[in-house]
């Protein structure tokens, strides 16, 4: 708000009517054009499953919001759970309207936002952030909407974003030592982290232990929720592209820092934005393709889906890795992911043009042996049997092609082709008779 009120929010249902005050902090630095004030309320006793309404109120001049609608996650093993993921949206992202319609008519339970938010929020002292926001009131306001914080986000020690946004397990504003968070929806276990932390800093050491404690209690009952999940804005593995990036390098300090963690505890997907395009890997650790199916993963997948970017740069891939299972970079075509976890042991990921809904790729895991993929290390690669690698045409040894060189390939078939047509050319010429004559005479 710009003036300097109290508020309440005031929700229910049919089965309940209720009322919580609200927190208030004021904008300080670098917010001159922004909303001064900010405001935060807890609603308690929600029933899983369950539609509630709810509406704000300034406590001195009685000014009322529109009346707002959101439904809690439900709780119902035979009903799947269906989420958005996105990264890198901003106010130039051309196709932000249809995503909203989309969000609000596609029965998702939550947004994902995996970093690069507005770019930036503290634009214009403020104001573009305000007016990125209010933008997607349009679907916030009714859809739960998670964050992830990214390189755009980290200017003056994350200030918009830790005083703008509130992730589970921390205070608010969120202090710069909980800029991450896990949280359980369904049969799935969602980790979100702050990829901006050097690894060997302070707050580095101290998200990965966080991490590693996180996941270890997590497997202690596996059952409860099978699917762990990974957000972070920056990706792990990447293709060359236009634009320089630290994850197409085979020495990465955040890869070194994660992929054995992820590995030894049984991450299913590590989902990044970060690079303006869409790239999916096959199960793979340590540059290596395990399989080149979804079925029963014997390694992680990671994903970068951050095209909403286009509009500010276009990654396009100049590379092929082996691991790369699927990739997009059409800058006509803004997507979204659909996550859709069916049930214990099956989930569909799927990519989609944002303006018509096209379904550009659609990915199913099946996996029935959830748990650890086994130790990190060489030792890892004893997994991978001799009879998978014929049947996968798999390298039968550990490989790095992080750092491909570009596919050039095209240009060999337009180098062969016109040799070849020259070659034909030249061969008609020499056959007619009077061109034969005229070189006799000539000589």
């Amino acid at each position: 708000t710009k003036s300097d009120e109290e508020g309440y929010v005031q929700y229910g249902n049919d089965q309940l009517i209720s009322k919580v005050g609200s927190q208030k902090i004021e904008l300080t630095e670098f917010s001159e054009k922004a909303a001064k004030y900010l405001h935060r309320a807890e609603l308690h006793f929600l029933t899983p499953g369950s539609r509630y309404w709810y509406f704000i109120v300034g406590e001195k001049s009685g000014t009322q919001s529109a009346r707002f609608t959101f439904k809690v996650p439900h709780v119902n093993q035979k009903v799947p759970h269906k989420f958005v993921v996105v990264a890198d949206v901003g106010l130039a992202t051309k196709s932000l309207p249809f995503l909203i319609h989309e969000i609000l008519n596609g029965g998702y339970e939550v947004v994902f936002h995996i970093g690069d938010i507005a770019h930036n929020l503290d634009t214009d002292e403020g104001r573009l952030g305000d007016q990125f926001l209010n933008k997607i009131s349009n679907f916030a306001a009714y859809v739960p909407y998670m964050t992830t914080p990214g390189d755009h986000e980290r200017f003056f020690e994350f200030y918009h974003y830790r005083h703008r946004f509130s992730m589970p397990n921390a205070p608010w504003p969120m202090p710069e030592n909980s800029l991450w968070y896990s949280t359980d929806i369904g049969f799935t276990h969602f980790i979100s982290i702050n990829t901006q932390l050097l690894p060997n800093s302070d707050l580095g050491h101290s998200q990965l232990k966080w991490l590693i404690n996180d996941l270890k209690n997590v497997n202690n009952n596996r059952n409860a929720t099978p699917w762990i999940i990974v957000m972070g804005h920056k990706p792990m593995y990447c293709t060359k592209s236009v634009m320089a990036q630290e994850c197409d390098q085979k020495h990465y300090p955040l890869r070194k820092q994660l992929e054995d963690v992820f590995f030894e505890q049984g991450v299913d997907l590590y989902i990044s934005g970060h690079k303006h395009c869409y790239e999916r890997s096959w199960p793979m650790y340590q540059g290596r393709v395990f399989q080149t199916d979804t079925i029963n993963p014997m390694a992680p997948i990671y994903i970068i889906s951050g095209t909403t970017g286009y509009e500010y740069l276009v990654d396009a891939q100049l590379s092929r890795p082996f691991w790369l299972a699927f990739s997009s970079s059409d800058e006509e075509k803004e997507l979204y992911a659909r996550l859709i976890v069916l049930n214990e042991t099956h989930l569909i990921w799927s990519l989609h043009a944002v303006i018509n809904n096209e379904e550009i790729e659609n990915m199913l895991i099946i996996q029935n042996q959830h748990g650890s993929f086994g130790k990190a290390g060489p030792s890892a690669f004893s997994k991978i049997k001799l009879a998978v690698n014929k049947r996968n045409d798999l390298p039968p040894e550990p490989f790095y092609l992080v750092e491909a060189e570009p596919d050039n390939g095209y240009r060999r078939v337009v180098l062969y082709s016109t040799v070849l047509v020259l070659s034909l050319i030249l061969f008609a010429i020499l056959r007619n008779p009077y061109i034969r004559k005229a070189i006799r005479l000539r000589w």
